[in-house]
């Protein structure tokens, strides 16, 4: 029994390499649509990508014999902000899959992995191998900085997708707001 863990190890990580199917081959539509904020050139898990329209990743998530998708599959509505975040999952090697959506479209994809099949340096070791090696690491993370998407391996087993400069931009969120004194502001941030 011990001696499968390694071989699932190994399966369940040419699995993800060969799962990863391109945004434009599950939508049949040319990228660069212009409701289409997002451009992921094909970053995700399981053939669901960033980009993807939530129609789309749930006729992913069925179609797929792996991934489960469940009644409650809704996590959170933020209805002012247009945000959703859906959950699915792959038992028992990955409990949890928060997808995390803006204007329908997934920008943030996090999969947490069950520690007893799958771990920090297996992780990263196969994201190393598909994306080349990582732009920046810590103890605790390493991280791939791809075209528009950045991909962090976390501990003990977490991998995250995220197109947060697209994100931000469809959300209009302003890097730097104005405030009512900004003299006293920026004399403030010079005395840091």
């Amino acid at each position: 029994m011990k001696r499968a863990f390694p071989c699932l190890y190994l399966v369940l990580a040419a699995f993800l390499q060969v799962c990863t199917l391109s945004a434009q081959d599950m939508t049949g539509e040319p990228p660069g649509r212009s409701d289409e904020m997002l451009l992921s050139d094909a970053v995700g898990f399981l053939g669901i990508t960033v980009g993807m329209s939530r129609e789309q990743v749930l006729q992913v998530a069925e179609s797929g014999e792996l991934i489960t998708v469940p009644k409650n599959r809704d996590v959170d509505f933020f209805p002012v902000e247009e945000r959703e975040i859906l959950t699915l999952s792959v038992k028992p090697e990955v409990p949890f899959i928060y997808l995390q959506f803006f204007n329908d479209l997934l920008y943030a994809i996090t999969v947490i992995f069950d520690e007893r099949y799958m771990d920090f340096y297996t992780l990263s070791d196969s994201l190393e191998r598909k994306y080349g090696e990582y732009t920046n690491l810590t103890p605790q993370w390493r991280q791939w900085q791809l075209d528009r998407v950045t991909i962090k391996v976390e501990k003990p087993a977490v991998v995250k997708y995220i197109a947060l400069k697209d994100f931000l931009e469809a959300a209009s969120f302003d890097g730097s707001p104005e405030y009512p004194d900004m003299e006293k502001r920026n004399r403030l941030l010079e005395g840091l």
